[in-house]
C-alpha cells in the first residue's frame, strides 16, 4: 500500500500504537446478539430411570419404598406337595425397603441493573438456560455414582488387565444380571470402551455402523442390549443394567427458577434449586466393565 494512504491494516485503537490516525477508529464494530455456546455432553441417564417419583409421592422429607426381598432358597415362598388330607404348611415371603432422602442442590447468579440495562444478552434469562443443563448434568454423575456403588456392593465388577474390550468381558456383566433373574437392556460406556466396541467384529457385523445420525447417543446394539455412550462414564468403564429395575430418583422439588432483585445493590438475581436423590432399586441389576 503507498506511503500515507490509510486502509483497514492500520493498528487497532485499543493497541499501543494507536494515534490520531488509526482508522480503526472509523470502523464500527458488531457484537453479535447470541452467545454461541460451548459443546454439551449427551445427557440420557435420567431416561433409564426404573421409576421416578415426583413431589406428589413424597408428602413429606423421605420418600420409602417397601421391597420384596430377592429369592433366595430361604425365602422363596415354597410350593410342596400335599398328601391327602393333611395340613398345607405355612410359607411367607421376606420383605425389605430403599429410603430416598431428596438433597438440595442450588446455585445463583447475579447480574448488575447496568449490565441488564447496557447488554445486549439477557443474561439472567442465559444463565437459568444454562443451570438447566448444569443441575441435569449433576443428576447424571449421582447416577453413575449410584451404578459404581450398586456394582460392588452386588459383587458384579468385571475387570482385567486387558487394554482393549473384549467379548467376554460383555457377557460375563451379562451373566452377572441374568444369573439373578435380571434382563441386561442396556451397556453404557464411556468413550474409550466405545472406541473398542467399534472395532470388535461381534458389534460391527450386529450392528455394521451402529446409528445414522451421530448426535444420537444410542450408537447400536449388540447381545440384545442397546448400547449407549456418555461422558459422564468414565472412558475405560462401562455399566451393563436391567433399566426397569436398576435405579430410581424421587424428585421432592423439581428445577426451580426464581427470580429477585436486590435494591440495595441495584441489581437483579436468578436463584435455580432442585431437591434429588438417586439410589439403586437393585443392587444386582447393575455390573460394571473395567477396561485399562
Amino acid at each position: 500500500m503507498p506511503s500515507g494512504q490509510l486502509g483497514t491494516g492500520s493498528a487497532d485503537f485499543a493497541s499501543s500504537s494507536a494515534n490520531s490516525q488509526t482508522t480503526s477508529y472509523l470502523i464500527p464494530r458488531t457484537l453479535l446478539p447470541e452467545v454461541m455456546n460451548a459443546v454439551r455432553k449427551k445427557l440420557i441417564l435420567r431416561g433409564l430411570a426404573a421409576r421416578i417419583f415426583g413431589p406428589s409421592s413424597i408428602p413429606g422429607r423421605t420418600l420409602v419404598l417397601p421391597l420384596q426381598a430377592e429369592f433366595t432358597a430361604n425365602n422363596a415362598l415354597s410350593v410342596v406337595q400335599v398328601a391327602e388330607g393333611a395340613e398345607v404348611p405355612m410359607v411367607q415371603s421376606e420383605w425389605t425397603s430403599l429410603t430416598l432422602t431428596p438433597v438440595k442442590y442450588g446455585a445463583r447468579v447475579g447480574v448488575t441493573k447496568e449490565m441488564l440495562e447496557d447488554g445486549i444478552i439477557d443474561l439472567l434469562s442465559y444463565h437459568a438456560e444454562l443451570a438447566g443443563y448444569e443441575f441435569a448434568d449433576n443428576e447424571e454423575s449421582l447416577i453413575v455414582s449410584v451404578w459404581d456403588a450398586a456394582s460392588t456392593a452386588a459383587s458384579n465388577n468385571v475387570a482385567n488387565s486387558n487394554a482393549t474390550l473384549p467379548v467376554s468381558d460383555i457377557t460375563e456383566a451379562m451373566q452377572n444380571l441374568e444369573s439373578t433373574n435380571y434382563r441386561p437392556s442396556h451397556m453404557i460406556c464411556g468413550a474409550e470402551v466405545v472406541n473398542d466396541l467399534r472395532n470388535i467384529d461381534t458389534f460391527v457385523e450386529a450392528d455394521k455402523s451402529g446409528v445414522n445420525d451421530p448426535t444420537k447417543p444410542l450408537i447400536g446394539r449388540i447381545f440384545g442390549m442397546d448400547v449407549l455412550v456418555s461422558n459422564n462414564v468414565t472412558a475405560t468403564l462401562a455399566y451393563v443394567i436391567d433399566a426397569a429395575h436398576s435405579f430410581v430418583i424421587a424428585e421432592k422439588r423439581p428445577l426451580t427458577v426464581e427470580r429477585y432483585s436486590d435494591f440495595a445493590r441495584d441489581s437483579g438475581f436468578v436463584v435455580v434449586t432442585q431437591r434429588v436423590a438417586v439410589a439403586a432399586l437393585r443392587n444386582e441389576a447393575t455390573s460394571e466393565i473395567t477396561t485399562t
